[in-house]
């Protein structure tokens, strides 16, 4: 998913901004093995996967190289664009 355009039409600003909440938590955790951080992991993934099945999934034609992984990356990547933008 190389363009932006797919997962902007897809996962909703304020998504990604709850999304890179949690991303933040996790990625950039001062304790990467803490619970908080593993919580919010969690909670990233669980959120990245109902993204995928309810809207990305449907929408794709059958045999489509967009996979769950390759989803969850290119949010990753969204999250890191938007925390760059959006640090005080």
């Amino acid at each position: 998913m190389p363009d932006d355009s797919l997962a902007e039409g897809v996962v909703a600003r304020d998504e990604i901004a709850a999304l890179a909440e949690l991303f933040d938590r996790f990625e950039f955790a001062l304790d990467p093995l803490s619970r908080e951080a593993d919580e919010a992991e969690s909670q990233f993934n669980d959120q990245i996967e109902n993204l995928f099945e309810s809207r990305v999934k449907p929408a794709l034609p059958e045999h489509s190289p967009v996979s769950l992984p390759v989803f969850r990356r290119h949010v990753c990547h969204l999250c890191r664009e938007f925390l760059r933008k959006n640090r005080p």
